[in-house]
């Protein structure tokens, strides 16, 4: 017969209060439910491991010795439930999850400070990359949650998707490039490009693809940092998100061009695994994301 790790439980509160009686008081049981799981016990073991006396019960040397275990199985099930308990209270646990760059640089860090004010006990681990490469890890299982910008291609069915705010891709130049001085309708435009598999990219060439302003790949450079500042150093005009760009228009160090296409304007979208399979920490940063992310 198999150890029940119930039946230890129990026979450890009647070692301590030496009565079944205060034992069966204490579980919120009947006094015969605890007399026999201790029989189920003790059978389970093969020789006695307690006997009654007037007064109560004491343990043979095979309980003594079956005490330690079945102390130990307690602290262990005290451990569990503790932890459990931290967990739901978010004063442990760990955030995983992954942001395309304009969310990752633009929106995240506020997000995160406002989530660490109100939960200090919950550690991150959070992941940057380009809309293909952030979705790459969601579907490897590295991480919870993905923040992308863009649409997030196919994906399995139970996956959840949900747009919490929008951005838009404007063109930029340096304030001295010719086009900022004349913009014809129909100028071919000299482009510096994101690396394939950025959200970015994919926006930009959607939106320009039926028009006349296509222009040749000048450049092509990974990441949005890296194509602002060949840019700002005359090498030609991006489609960059409006986020990323916001401080070096006001500051004039870049100049937006009229360039105004609907299909510039992206969705921002968090994908996930449905709440109920993720842990705490993420599940609680998803309720009321998009204020975390001031899209609100």
């Amino acid at each position: 017969m198999a150890l029940n790790p119930e039946h230890l439980l129990t026979f450890v509160r009647v070692a301590r209060l030496g009565s079944l009686s205060a034992a069966a008081e204490e579980l919120n049981l009947t006094q015969p439910a605890v007399s026999s799981q201790l029989k189920l016990l003790t059978q389970a073991v093969g020789e006695p491991i307690f006997r009654r006396h007037r007064t109560g019960v004491t343990l043979t040397g095979a309980g003594e010795g079956l005490l330690v275990h079945a102390q130990a199985l307690g602290r262990v099930m005290d451990g569990a439930r503790t932890y459990v308990h931290e967990r739901q209270g978010l004063e442990t646990g760990t955030l995983r999850l992954a942001a395309s760059s304009t969310i990752a640089a633009s929106l995240l860090p506020a997000a995160l400070a406002s989530y660490h004010a109100q939960y200090p006990g919950v550690a991150f681990e959070i992941r940057q990359g380009n809309t293909q490469e952030v979705m790459g890890l969601l579907q490897a299982g590295q991480i919870e949650v993905a923040l992308i910008e863009g649409p997030p291609g196919p994906l399995p069915a139970e996956w959840q998707v949900q747009v919490f705010g929008h951005d838009e891709l404007v063109l930029v130049a340096a304030p001295d490039h010719p086009l900022v001085d004349s913009f014809p309708a129909d100028t071919v435009l000299p482009l510096i490009w994101r690396e394939h598999g950025s959200g970015t990219r994919e926006v930009a060439e959607q939106a320009l693809a039926h028009t006349r302003m296509v222009g040749s790949n000048r450049l092509e450079l990974p990441g949005t940092e890296a194509v602002k500042e060949a840019v700002i150093q005359g090498l030609g005009v991006a489609l960059l998100p409006e986020l990323r760009v916001r401080r070096e228009v006001q500051s004039g160090v870049l100049v937006r061009l009229p360039l105004d296409l609907p299909e510039l304007r992206r969705p921002l979208s968090r994908v996930s695994l449905p709440l109920d399979q993720v842990s705490y920490a993420t599940r609680s940063f998803l309720n009321g994301l998009e204020t975390r992310l001031g899209m609100r």
